[in-house]
């Protein structure tokens, strides 16, 4: 299996991840320039963690997606023999 394959997409997949995260955080909001929680624990969550759940979930699927793929080609190939 090609470890540095997987990382590398590991890596991209988080990158989108918390680009996805940060986006749903924000379109989640009432208004783009007043928070939609009066709290601040609320106000903070989505500059802080929504960006780094979505990079843990979208490193997650891209490691497991890949290493999936590499699986796979190992298989086919093993078939061919």
């Amino acid at each position: 299996m090609n470890i540095k394959l997987v990382i590398f997409s590991g890596i991209i997949t988080a990158l989108l991840g918390s680009v996805l995260g940060l986006a749903a955080a924000h379109i989640g909001q009432k208004d783009f320039n007043q928070p939609r929680y009066e709290s601040q624990f609320y106000s903070d969550l989505h500059y802080k963690y929504y960006g780094i759940i979505g990079a843990g979930l979208g490193f997650a699927i891209g490691v497991s997606q890949e290493c999936v793929r590499e699986l796979k080609a190992k298989r086919d190939k093993e078939l061919e023999q």
